[in-house]
């Protein structure tokens, strides 16, 4: 037998298996998860609110040279202490701090391609990927490396026509103005609809850094190590290893239960039952086992 497969039939209490309990388990860890996803996302409205009522609105146009198509609406407040984009709602927050012209360029167009690349869709998935596989450590992981990668693609398209100095300027633009934000409970609770200009992690800046001073952004990833990378967490749960066993040949020429049934019949003689089979006459001990099978009984005339 499959040790596996042995260790999960154990029955813990009576019509409860090893694989019954993991399967509960993780349903409940799984409802936890999303009530806790769906009251993150409700105080993330609720605040929302709150700053859209005293946000004083004005567009990209307002703070740097736009085209139609990216003149999108920015509110400045002072609920927000560093700044980020609702892409669902297309709106980019500026906190109250004096920026210079070329930190509102730097923070405003990588927030714009926030927007465009509809990053939050690919976070809102990540999300969701965490409350199914909650139990799964490296998941955590993989979410971590989402957003590093989503802030990377913005950057990297936030400097695509740029030359050398400006990409440079852009670069240092990350690391000066760094220092000017402090996350607060508010911008930590818009953290599950909002994409930061900066995220909380410092090792995340040092790899933002390192990609535009060194331009690997620009190189493409293989369209086919992508496609498996995404897959592979579902190529997986239907994949299933069975142990190899050798092959019984002591069961050669044995009869099934099948056949028994088919061809085979009980004869009484004299209080004592036989069983035929292809013109063969065996004794049978328990006779009642095998009409219970179906295997009929004639009686001696």
């Amino acid at each position: 037998m499959n040790p596996i497969q042995d260790f999960f039939d154990i029955e813990l209490v009576k019509g409860i298996t090893v694989l019954n309990f993991f399967c509960i388990l993780w349903i409940i860890g799984c409802i936890i998860c999303l009530l806790m996803y769906l009251q993150r996302i409700r105080i993330s409205k609720q605040m929302l609110l709150a700053i859209s009522k005293t946000a004083k609105k004005r567009k990209v146009s307002s703070f740097i040279k736009s085209d139609t198509l990216s003149d999108y609406p920015v509110w400045v407040t002072n609920l927000v202490s560093v700044p980020m984009v609702l892409v669902l709602k297309e709106v980019i927050l500026l906190p109250e701090k004096k920026f210079s012209e070329i930190e509102l360029e730097a923070i405003l167009q990588h927030e714009i391609q926030h927007v465009k690349n509809h990053d939050i869709y690919i976070k809102q998935f990540s999300n969701l990927l965490m409350i199914i596989y909650w139990w799964f450590l490296p998941i955590y992981w993989l979410n971590n490396n989402i957003n590093l990668a989503l802030e990377i693609r913005a950057d990297a398209k936030a400097t695509k026509h740029l030359e050398k100095a400006d990409v440079l300027k852009y670069a240092y633009t990350l690391v000066t103005i760094e220092g000017k934000f402090d996350y607060t409970a508010i911008d930590k609770s818009l953290s599950i609809s909002s994409n930061f200009f900066l995220q909380e992690s410092p090792n995340v800046l040092i790899y933002r850094i390192h990609y535009l001073l060194n331009s690997d952004f620009k190189r493409k990833s293989n369209a086919l190590i992508l496609l498996i990378v995404i897959l592979l967490p579902f190529i997986s749960n239907i994949i299933i290893l069975e142990p190899w066993y050798e092959y019984p040949h002591k069961n050669d020429g044995t009869i099934s239960d099948t056949e028994l049934i088919e061809e085979a019949y009980l004869y009484e003689e004299n209080g004592t039952y036989y069983i035929i089979y292809q013109n063969e006459k065996s004794l049978v001990s328990n006779p009642d086992e095998l009409m219970n099978m179906g295997i009929p009984l004639k009686k001696e005339k």
